[in-house]
């Protein structure tokens, strides 16, 4: 499907969401159809896409698979570049790009504080990077440093996961909420309220 055609699908999506409440407003919804249209829009906006999740959870399996790759060629002999180089390779993720960009700039000679503050905002490898360029500072062991981390990353990525998993009941009420709110109003308090006005014999 073209770009132009996905684009229609999903105005025409938008447009329908914000007249559904029509069927329960009637006609004083009307003039507030743009203004519905327009939040519609902006809280799909916020929502995550499928694509920028998968590639969260790609990103965060080929961490995982880094660090152990990283650690084991250290422990093996290769120096710090050559190993970097080696295990960056078979990456798939946006992680492949930022290792790229870390193994250029020491390659050119920059501080490692420098080079590796690409991963400074990267939630599971920031803890990584940082005891990585210390260390380089310092002339210590990198692959004790590595071994370290990779095992801390582990850690902190399941318990990342469990607390995902604890969350999930609390995101999914509203969409819930959502779905059955229109029907509960329309099926359960709706034929209430006609009854009562009905015997008010107001109309």
């Amino acid at each position: 499907m073209s770009a132009s055609k996905v684009r229609k699908s999903t105005r025409a999506t938008y447009l329908v969401g914000a007249t559904i409440p029509c069927l329960f407003f009637g006609r004083w919804w009307i003039p507030l159809i743009p203004l519905a249209y327009w939040a519609l829009k902006r809280v799909v906006a916020i929502l995550p896409t499928a694509a920028a999740i998968d590639e969260r959870r790609l990103r965060e399996r080929e961490g995982l698979f880094f660090l152990a790759a990283l650690s084991g060629a250290l422990r093996a002999g290769l120096p710090l570049l050559s190993a970097l180089a080696y295990v960056t390779s078979p990456l798939n993720s946006s992680l492949h790009r930022d290792l790229e960009r870390i193994y250029s700039l020491l390659v050119l000679g920059a501080e490692p504080m420098q080079a590796w503050s690409v991963l400074n905002e990267d939630p599971q490898l920031a803890l990584l990077v940082q005891s990585i360029a210390k260390a380089q500072l310092d002339g210590r062991s990198i692959a004790g440093v590595v071994e370290r981390a990779a095992t801390l990353c582990y850690q902190n990525t399941v318990r990342r996961s469990r607390e995902r998993v604890k969350s999930l009941s609390v995101k999914l009420a509203l969409p819930v909420g959502l779905c059955f709110l229109p029907s509960f109003l329309v099926g359960g308090i709706g034929p209430i309220v006609y009854s009562f006005f009905a015997t008010l014999r107001i109309f």
